[in-house]
């Protein structure tokens, strides 16, 4: 790493402020169908002229506008990922970041005590967090890509029923619908959560919706409904300490046909839980929100395996655009 690496990663806030601020103020969206000048794009923003001209310059900057003579026009990078008509918008996420961006300011005192800088209760409390957080993991991963590659990696072709343990949006198992027309799926999750799920696979995916069964459940302290012939998770380890994670396997075996398959999707960290980065970073975020941190290999599969599971391999997704991994194992 060099000065200029470094320094750009010690003001990183910047842009990312930068970013966040353009998209919440409708920048991209009001230029969806024709450039606009800095005069025309304040008043369809009600911004104040000057200010407005200098974040569309920042914007054209890093790459998400373009200038031409005084308009100011949408890049190609810009329209797939910042138009909420997109079906790859990411601003789910983007906004998401925005509205916790406070939490990081108070890394320093959480590093000193070890306690979260929030309670860690899955942005459950409020409708508006909720909702925010699941759309959130809905923009994500479909911007990314991960529930189609997810989808065509499995081998679901003799299982009936997919569940999505804390499935959120239902992304994932939509995806394994439309990969596998025979098989149904159910997403166990939070009544806060279903409810945005809801509204999530009526608006995205109205053809498998009915396919899906949404279920009450908190892994916490429900048992896992079953039988299933598979049972999904994705992010949902990096969330729950070490004790949780090792109780929720077990009621997974038991919720698993004989011969079902678990698949855990996360970052799987190497065994010094230094790399990937993105997996190292992001622990710093779980250390302000929740009470877990990224795990390695070695320690999801001693909790597999304790709990029973077999052929347990770990299967890394490519990077880029991915940033984790899956963990595949059998119930005997």
């Amino acid at each position: 790493m060099d000065f200029a690496e470094l320094a750009a990663l010690a003001g990183g806030h910047a842009e990312a402020r930068a970013i966040q601020t353009a998209l919440k103020l409708g920048i991209f969206d009001n230029l969806e169908h024709a450039a606009l000048d800095d005069a025309a794009l304040s008043r369809a923003t009600g911004t104040n002229r000057r200010a407005l001209a200098l974040l569309a310059n920042a914007m054209v900057s890093l790459g998400l506008l373009e200038k031409r003579a005084t308009l100011y026009d949408l890049t190609a990078v810009s329209r797939n990922f910042m138009l909420k008509s997109s079906a790859e918008y990411l601003g789910g996420m983007i906004l998401f970041d925005e509205a916790i961006f406070e939490t990081w300011v108070n890394l320093d005192q959480t590093v000193r005590t070890g306690a979260p800088a929030r309670r860690p209760d899955m942005f459950q409390n409020r409708a508006e967090e909720t909702e925010r957080f699941i759309r959130a993991m809905d923009s994500l991963t479909r911007a990314r890509g991960d529930p189609r590659y997810v989808a065509e990696r499995l081998d679901l072709s003799r299982i009936a029923k997919v569940a999505d343990v804390g499935g959120g949006p239902g992304t994932y198992v939509a995806a394994m619908l439309q990969r596998w027309p025979h098989l149904h799926a159910a997403i166990y999750d939070l009544p806060a959560t279903l409810e945005v799920a809801r509204r999530i696979l009526a608006e995205r995916e109205p053809r498998v919706s009915t396919r899906i069964e949404l279920v009450r459940c908190d892994y916490l302290y429900d048992q896992i409904p079953g039988p299933c012939g598979a049972l999904f998770m994705s992010n949902i380890i990096h969330n729950e300490d070490e004790t949780t994670n090792a109780e929720l396997f077990h009621k997974c075996f038991r919720a698993l046909e004989s011969g079902g398959l678990m698949i855990i999707k996360d970052h799987i960290m190497n065994a010094d839980l230094t790399a990937p980065p993105s997996g190292a970073i992001f622990s710093l975020y779980l250390l302000l929100t929740t009470r877990g941190r990224d795990y390695s290999f070695d320690e999801v599969s001693d909790w597999l395996g304790d709990a029973g599971f077999v052929d347990i391999r770990l299967e890394a997704l490519p990077s880029p655009p991915f940033t984790s991994s899956m963990v595949l194992a059998r119930k005997p």
